[in-house]
């Protein structure tokens, strides 16, 4: 089993959101992406994969979300398996987000805890591959519900990272 994240490291988990309903019927209907929202099996799976997530990272954290509705849910479940976690949202964290607004929002939060990202792709993907090489290409790929643990070693910085793992949200499920 991997090992708990923690100090003395400052870490970040990018935890890419569950499953949503439909793009395009959710569209069809006239209705904007970023208010679309979990389905129930995504709520149910999440659920799972969030008390395995608690299994490999020590609290406390802090949750930083995108403020789509499908994130934010995700957000809040997570809150559930970590009491006392308090929760932000940052549009630097929407899909279409240059890697680098995120470290520099991430630079005047102050130091604090283990925190868990909850975003979408391409960006979480493209975020690792910049904390982890320096380079705005994704270098892990985040599936749906799924979580990669990112130890910053010098700070929130591109190519500071080192990559402690990186799990689906079926295998964190196992671990719950």
């Amino acid at each position: 089993m991997p090992q708990k994240t923690g100090h003395p490291l400052r870490s970040l988990v990018l935890v890419r959101h569950s499953q949503a309903g439909d793009a395009a019927e959710f569209a069809a209907g006239g209705r904007e992406d970023h208010l679309r929202p979990l389905t129930d099996e995504g709520v149910s799976r999440m659920r799972r994969a969030a008390r395995g997530l608690h299994r490999l990272v020590e609290g406390p954290v802090y949750i930083v979300t995108s403020p789509y509705v499908r994130a934010a849910q995700t957000a809040q479940i997570l809150k559930e398996v970590f009491p006392g976690a308090e929760i932000a949202s940052t549009p630097v964290l929407v899909p279409e987000a240059d890697p680098q607004s995120f470290l520099d929002w991430l630079r005047g939060q102050p130091a604090r805890q283990t925190r868990l990202v909850v975003g979408h792709e391409p960006h979480l993907s493209l975020l690792a591959g910049w904390l982890l090489a320096g380079e705005r290409r994704s270098l892990v790929r985040m599936k749906k519900g799924g979580a990669c643990c990112l130890d910053l070693m010098r700070g929130p910085q591109p190519g500071s990272a080192m990559l402690r793992w990186l799990m689906t949200q079926g295998q964190l499920r196992k671990l719950a």
